[in-house]
């Protein structure tokens, strides 16, 4: 056998070995949690290079030649944290040349862990490079800053280190601090704050392990720390601070070492599909219905929070100690005695006045908020060493409730305060009632924050609207903002809107109000402000569930809306709630839909509680003036059809049978005879569309006459949205609407919304919000297909039956959280003509069909039909009516609709909490 094969069977049974003890490390520690997982494989690292350096030829020539090399680990491997399957970063380090040998002894280190799928990265220095490149690139700064020797010529390593620290603390401390405010800055940005975020990054989110390298890094920059330890001997924390940090970064790194090994690669966001797994694994339980997981990422995300607080106070004392080198700050007095602000920094005078003055501890924060400067972290401390003086007199007193009045309206989105007391504790204990949504995780993906920062976000977004600076997007919400009276109210009712999800064993806002009532009565209020703040926290979500659910263009609506409320300063409040609400909660809950239909019912109800009563003269103008329009519009219309040729045809709609609705005209109508179809028109449908879509709709209507179809339909995309509207014309009979979702459903269309009106004598127009298909390059084919396939539902009854064998036998959310069986509720208050009925569900394919083809079954006509989003669930909306116009007002009969669609629908699979 040669000696290349020796090497090679060398350096492969090495690299063997050290898999396989690997291995054995991971399974024990995920098996067992053991606490050296880190320090263990780390030093099998080492061993591993201890061995191919001694055994090393390459290295051995370089020793007797005068050029040695020192090897140093760098990154987590620098630091000792080696996970599951982070990175392996080494540096080859020589004194002054590279020798050209370099390139095989690389070989020899290294090629064996790829060979391994170790992923491992090196780099190949002289000290002179090294030192170059630390004052320009913060990555090469960092990587000295936790380089650890592991073999080789240690005294070149001695240099390195040695010329690094004299030249950093003569002459790039104070860039370098800069630098690493800049650098988590701009991974606050890329990342996100991880303690908000309900899928954390453990690694570069706020409060994940880049945090903790943060404060490590600034330490070692200021005082050259070796360990993780000497953050408490050097006083840069507190033993109580360090301990807790020590708990919390264990947790993380066990956790993220679960999620390497469920993943098999590295991976550090902590994704909804893996959160029930690893919080199995770390046997956490549901406990008084708050499944395991919430409770898991409770946990999580209060950890990672107080890693986060420690990293902003380290990071605040380096910007406020910027110009402390060159300027010596006098102390400033506050309005209050006892505080004082010094080095730019708010400090008690003393800690020994706390004690004799508690309401100081609130007073800070009222400062803090008037002057916007941040407490130092010194009065942090302080505070969470004297929040037991928060007793139930304190609570009580009424210059410490005005002063949390302040400290609400303080809480701004450049200037947080309010968070900054939930941090050191005495929110929680000025509020008890807020201690149990502290961390409380809402396990789905519609809610993007944990309950309390969500509550404070709320806030923020209120504070928003008012001042000189207000977001020109939000000037509505700003003019509404300035007509309120007792704006205090609206703050607290932000604050405590969600305070009832601490006990899941109700509904939150119930549960909310009786809490708001006990926390303001124990605050002094007057029975109007309690009354007023617990009916805001009662119906915060009111608003948004009329205006997603309910036909906002029916003047109905609005008239329920204004029974409910009743005075118009009590509507303002309960819509900025709302919007903020929505606002703070994510995109899901906010978008650009939510905001039109949100502000259209509160204008029609802002209208209806102003006027006392349904202004019907207002609406008979409008449509007067919508059908003057009309005529306008017919008038200027050309009397000429567009040429039927290609380059026309791909000009017009989707559907090549009708033409845009700019060249739509009504042939042979007469002027008299148009106002005897206008008139005929009922006012629903003329309140809720537009003059244009008028002129399209009796233009189509008129089309839909002269050719004698069963029905009419064109298709057109709206410019803001990739979502097609198609407008039906056909004869009006039972069961259009469950045919019109068959005909889609089988060929793939997915209806997101829809309307229905009765047109003229018993042509019915049935306007559809849809999906296109996934394919576009055929998207003309699938309305041809979707077109002939409805004919074919109209001319039998029974064409449509096979597409329950394609509705999904059981439904398996996919959104995370707790898993909810089927429900349907049907409500005959909020409308007088139709009966409202709300099937909540999780989304499959076939699921309108499936609802309306039951409905039909049942001889219910559906003239509504709306999709909504309840926080994990669905929630289909139907406006139904008996054929003969009579709503469901029979007990009976709502038990038994209710029963047929629940039977119609796939259960649940419903997953142990």
């Amino acid at each position: 056998m040669t000696k290349v094969n020796v090497k090679t069977r060398l350096k492969s049974s090495r690299s063997s070995e050290l898999i396989r003890k690997k291995d054995e490390l991971v399974a024990h520690y995920i098996d067992t949690n053991a606490p050296d997982l880190l320090e263990s494989y780390t030093r099998l690292l080492d061993d591993y290079f201890h061995e191919v350096i001694a055994e090393s030829l390459v290295a051995r020539k370089m020793t007797l030649s005068g050029n040695p090399a020192a090897l140093i680990a760098l990154g987590g491997y620098g630091r000792g944290e080696q996970c599951v399957h982070s990175d392996v970063d080494l540096l080859i380090l020589f004194e002054k040349k590279i020798p050209d040998t370099t390139d095989a002894l690389v070989q020899e280190l290294v090629y064996p862990l790829w060979d391994a799928r170790l992923e491992t990265g090196y780099a190949v220095r002289t000290i002179k490079e090294c030192l170059s490149m630390a004052w320009d690139q913060f990555d090469i700064l960092t990587t000295l800053l936790d380089a650890r020797f592991i073999c080789g010529a240690s005294q070149i390593f001695s240099n390195l280190m040695e010329t690094f620290r004299t030249r950093l603390s003569k002459k790039y401390i104070q860039s370098s601090l800069n630098r690493l405010i800049e650098h988590s800055q701009r991974r606050y940005q890329d990342f996100g704050d991880s303690t908000y975020l309900l899928e954390p990054n453990l690694k570069s989110g706020h409060g994940g392990l880049r945090d903790y390298h943060t404060i490590l890094w600034y330490a070692r920059i200021m005082a050259d720390i070796k360990s993780r330890k000497d953050l408490e001997r050097n006083g840069f924390l507190s033993h109580d601070e360090y301990t807790t940090l020590e708990t919390s970064l264990d947790a993380i790194w066990y956790i993220r070492n679960q999620l390497h090994y469920i993943t098999g690669r590295k991976c550090d966001q902590l994704h909804f599909e893996h959160q029930l797994e690893v919080a199995d694994r770390l046997n956490f339980k549901g406990k008084d219905r708050h499944q395991m997981v919430e409770r898991f990422m409770g946990d999580l995300h209060a950890k990672m929070d107080y890693i986060k607080q420690i990293n902003l106070m380290l990071t605040e004392d380096i910007q406020l100690t910027k110009k402390a080198r060159y300027f010596i700050f006098k102390p400033k007095p506050t309005h209050y005695e006892g505080i004082v602000v010094r080095q730019r920094r708010l400090e008690f005078s003393s800690m020994e006045m706390v004690p004799k003055q508690p309401d100081l501890l609130l007073k800070i924060f009222v400062e803090s908020g008037r002057l916007q400067t941040p407490l130092s972290i010194e009065a942090r401390r302080i505070i969470g060493e004297f929040v037991g003086l928060v007793n139930h007199q304190f609570r009580k007193e009424p210059a410490n409730v005005e002063a949390f009045e302040k400290i609400l309206a303080s809480s701004l989105w450049e200037f947080n305060v309010l968070n900054v007391m939930l941090t050191t504790g005495l929110l929680a204990k000025f509020i008890p009632e807020f201690g149990s949504i502290i961390n409380k995780i809402q396990y789905n993906q519609y809610h993007l924050f944990p309950v309390d920062k969500h509550s404070i976000r709320c806030v923020q977004v209120l504070n928003s609207f008012r001042g000189k600076r207000v977001d020109p997007a939000h000037e509505f919400y700003a003019t509404i903002y300035r007509e309120l009276k007792r704006r205090k109210i609206l703050l607290m009712a932000g604050l405590l809107h969600d305070i009832g999800k601490g006990d899941p064993n109700q509904e939150h806002s119930e549960r909310g109000a009786e809490i708001a009532r006990k926390i303001m009565t124990r605050s002094g209020y007057s029975e109007a402000d309690i009354k007023e703040a617990v009916f805001l926290v009662q119906h915060h979500l009111f608003l948004a569930k009329v205006a997603t659910r309910r036909d906002i263009t029916d003047e109905e609506t609005a008239l329920f809306c204004a029974r409910t409320i009743k005075r118009i300063g009590r509507l303002r409040k309960l819509f900025l709630l709302t919007v903020a609400d929505s606002m703070a909660t994510g995109p899901k809950a906010w978008n650009e839909w939510t905001q039109v239909l949100l502000r259209d019912l509160f204008l029609k109800t802002a209208g209806i509680i102003k006027n006392r009563e349904l202004a019907a003269w207002k609406s008979s103008r409008i449509i007067n003036e919508k059908r003057d329009k009309v005529l306008e519009l017919i008038a200027n219309t050309p009397h000429v059809r567009p040429p039927d040729t290609k380059k026309s045809a791909r000009r017009r709609s989707i559907d090549s049978n009708v033409s845009d609705s700019q060249n739509f005209h009504l042939i042979g109508c007469e002027k008299e005879a148009l106002l005897k179809v206008l008139d005929a028109l009922n006012h629903r449908y003329l309140m809720s569309v537009t003059p244009h879509e008028i002129v399209t709709h009796l233009s189509l209507y008129h089309q839909y006459q002269e050719r004698g179809d069963d029905f009419l339909w064109n298709i057109q995309t709206e410019e803001a949205s990739d979502i097609r509207t198609v407008t039906i014309c056909g004869k009006d009979r039972p069961g259009f609407y469950s045919k019109v979702a068959g005909a889609f459903f089988l060929n793939g269309l997915n209806i997101v919304g829809s309307q229905a009106y009765t047109l003229i004598d018993d042509c019915a127009l049935d306007i559809f919000k849809v999906m296109p298909p996934k394919d576009r390059v055929f998207e003309d084919k699938k309305w041809e297909k979707a077109k002939q396939a409805l004919h074919n539902a109209l001319a039998d009854d029974a064409y449509l039956e096979h597409l329950n064998e394609n509705v999904p036998r059981r439904i398996a959310p996919i959104s995370g959280g707790a898993v909810k069986q089927n429900e349907v509720r049907i409500d005959n208050d909020t409308s007088n003509f139709f009966t409202v009925i709300e099937v909540f569900t999780y989304d499959f394919p076939g699921l309108l069909f499936v609802v309306t083809d039951t409905l039909y079954r049942l001889g219910l006509d559906v003239r509504v039909a709306m999709v909504a989003t309840k926080v994990d669930q669905v929630v289909d909306v139907f406006y139904v009516k008996y054929a003969d116009d009579g709503k469901i007002d029979d007990s009976e009969d709502e038990v038994r609709v209710r029963d047929a669609i629940l039977h119609a629908l796939p259960p649940v699979e419903i997953e142990p909490v």
